[in-house]
């Protein structure tokens, strides 16, 4: 085949293409003054920073392993105006290390500023503080820090190539950003014997979008012509896509197109379909060094698996203990993988990956004779999978499958908030590939078993001072429990401030139980004291019971929404307490006894309150049935959470008798 194909290229013209002078893009460190002049950004003044210019292009040379090779060249300019925006100058470029894939060149940073005199002056990054640091087993990021920045004056600017030894996989140009975005440009130029499929998430305007046939492209240094399409795009003036309460990955939602290689034909040959497909990529996983061939190892002898089992009599007690043996022992390196290139060597390192640490999981579950298989999931933080859309990058993580009888557990030991009787909250409702053997299936990691319950339940009185104290029991309930845990194991007093504090509260007498391993059935409960003082005005004072369950402030005030609410999981509250006022005074009219339901009864707010003398006693349950709500129906979604917490916020009202 490669014969063929020089030969076909010995008999193709020279003509060289030479891409027009595009005003949007001036080259590198062709810096106007009037950007080191500007103070905000003229469509976001509020911005904390701004690209000013991201510039992609995208042609295919000789390769050394193969006819062609992908050369990927990339130039960033941006500006940055805040204190909160200088996290912007230490940048990280990623790139594939595994088997030389991608080389890493010409890799170019400077600040520009200007002097007393209005003379443009550079401060390059000095090559010698560029570092190479760890992202998973595949990837490494090289990462500087610009020196010499000065916000509101300062333009930062830096360029790279990345050779890459393949042609089968083009990297999707994303046009949007964390912050505003002045020009977005991209260039991609294809030999006509590669044919790709695009797919495309741009709703704002493109104004340079193009796909033309070009008849031939002559690299001069490599001495290679061939004919190609040429894909062209530019945006301009992209608003950022800034954090939203409850959102889900940023890459779900930017701005971007993407890029598939669907056939390779050659001159005189029969095309060659290079599509992928979920079952091709099955089985090149299953038979990888680091993934199918690292799930049949045997780790421990039979004594040291029975010392680990000692005490388990059911198949659940069992596949608990090889899960708090495993999260236990091993130390998770932050990096979440779905490769392990030696478990055994990981295992005896007692530290890893994800990847690393649940392959052994699975190993160890499957020693035992335990029903249990790999699962291939994206984490929320990582960003949805596509099923019609057949690239193993679109996962993050492996965890393991279990089957006890008709009940299934997902199992990821790499987190040590994680129980065996939960879906994991990083992965919970989304779409994950369960591998067994040579096959493979979507399922959705979802139970309607587990939720995110807090039930409060709190008694106390207010005294002539207007002085609130009490005591309080927050019991915890599967994704409830398994949050406050992850906060208590990081201190008491962190975790006293972050759910119990707040203006004017003070906690003491903290006690919390069921915080242990083998307690992961039982809610967490948490019981102390508390004071607080109650509101006033003129005559009266109010309070309200909505105390202790995180709903003290609505999320959802925006008018507009880019991105879906994304809560990961179902909700349920129940807030149950009796207060007492001083003698001598009487409560006006109380908040009424109600009930509230979405219109599509995926929420329920439900209040009961009963007043005898002096005591007002209340139950409030709220309770949502969905996990998640489209950015389209959040308009209808924003206008019941203002209702609701109007409700959840309204006060009890007394004062002295006349």
């Amino acid at each position: 085949m490669k014969k063929l194909l020089l030969l076909a290229f010995a008999c193709m013209p020279a003509i060289l293409l030479h891409a027009q002078k595009d005003k949007d893009l001036p080259g590198f460190g062709k810096v106007d003054k009037a950007d080191l002049e500007l103070k905000v950004c003229d469509f976001d003044k509020d911005a904390e920073a701004m690209i000013l210019l991201e510039n992609g292009n995208v042609e295919f040379q000789r390769g050394n392993h193969w006819i062609f090779a992908m050369k990927i060249e990339k130039r960033v300019r941006f500006k940055i105006f805040k204190d909160k925006g200088m996290d912007y100058a230490t940048v990280k470029i990623r790139y594939v290390t595994d088997d030389n894939y991608e080389k890493l060149l010409d890799v170019d940073a400077v600040t520009y500023n200007l002097d007393a005199n209005g003379k443009i002056t550079e401060t390059k990054v000095d090559k010698k503080s560029m570092f190479k640091e760890k992202v998973n087993s595949n990837v490494a990021a090289l990462k500087f820090t610009f020196p010499d920045v000065k916000l509101g004056q300062s333009v930062l600017e830096y360029r790279y190539t990345i050779l890459r030894e393949s042609v089968t996989s083009v990297d999707p140009w994303i046009f949007q950003d964390r912050i505003p975005t002045r020009v977005s440009a991209f260039r991609l130029v294809i030999p006509e014997y590669f044919k790709f499929t695009t797919n495309s998430n741009m709703s704002f305007p493109v104004e340079q979008k193009r796909d033309e046939f070009r008849q031939t492209i002559t690299l001069e240094r490599d001495n290679l012509a061939y004919n190609a399409y040429e894909y062209l795009y530019k945006m301009k003036n992209v608003p950022p896509l800034r954090n939203e309460p409850y959102m889900g990955a940023a890459r779900d939602y930017l701005q971007r197109v993407t890029f598939q290689l669907s056939s390779v034909e050659f001159p005189n040959q029969l095309p060659i379909n290079l599509t992928n497909s979920w079952e091709k990529l099955t089985k090149n996983l299953m038979e990888s060094s680091a993934f199918g061939q690292q799930i049949r190892k045997n780790l421990l002898k039979n004594d040291a698996m029975n010392s680990i089992m000692a005490n388990a009599k059911t198949p659940f007690d069992k596949m608990s203990a090889i899960f708090y043996h495993v999260q236990r022992n091993m130390a998770w390196d932050g990096i979440h993988d779905f490769y392990c290139n030696s478990v055994k060597d990981c295992y005896a390192k007692k530290t890893g990956s994800s990847g690393d640490i649940n392959l052994i999981l699975l190993n160890l579950l499957r020693d035992a004779d335990i029903d249990a298989k790999p699962v291939l999931a994206s984490t929320r933080e990582h960003g949805q999978v596509m099923p019609h859309y057949p690239f193993m990058e679109q996962f993050n993580n492996v965890l393991v499958l279990v089957t006890i009888g008709e009940n299934n557990y997902v199992l990821d030991a790499s987190d040590k908030s994680n129980t065996p009787g939960l879906i994991p909250e990083d992965v919970l409702g989304t779409e994950a590939y369960l591998l067994d053997g040579q096959n493979g299936q979507f399922v959705t990691l979802w139970t309607n078993r587990n939720c995110f319950r807090h039930f409060i339940t709190l008694n106390g009185a207010i005294d002539e001072e207007g002085l609130l104290k009490g005591e309080c029991q927050v019991s915890s309930f599967d994704y409830g429990r398994t949050s406050r845990l992850r906060a208590f194991k990081e201190g008491k007093d962190k975790f006293t401030e972050q759910y119990f504090g707040g203006d004017q509260i003070k906690v003491t007498d903290l006690q919390v139980e069921n915080d242990k391993d083998t307690e992961d059935s039982l809610p967490l409960n948490q019981s102390f004291h508390f004071t607080l003082p109650v509101g006033s005005s003129g005559d009266y004072k109010y309070f309200s019971p909505n105390l202790f369950a995180g709903l003290s402030k609505n999320p959802f005030t925006a008018e507009t929404r880019q991105t879906h609410v994304d809560f990961g999981y179902n909700q349920h509250y129940v807030f149950t307490g009796n207060i007492t006022i001083p003698d001598g005074y009487e409560f006006e009219e109380p908040p009424k006894n109600l009930g509230m339901i979405m219109p599509d009864t995926s929420i329920i707010f439900r209040r009961i309150v009963e007043i005898k003398g002096q005591t007002a006693g209340y139950r409030i349950t709220l309770e949502f049935k969905r996990p998640a709500y489209d950015a389209q129906e959040y308009p209808e979604f924003r206008e019941f959470y203002k209702m609701l917490f109007d409700k959840l916020s309204e006060q009890f009202v007394f004062k002295k008798r006349s």
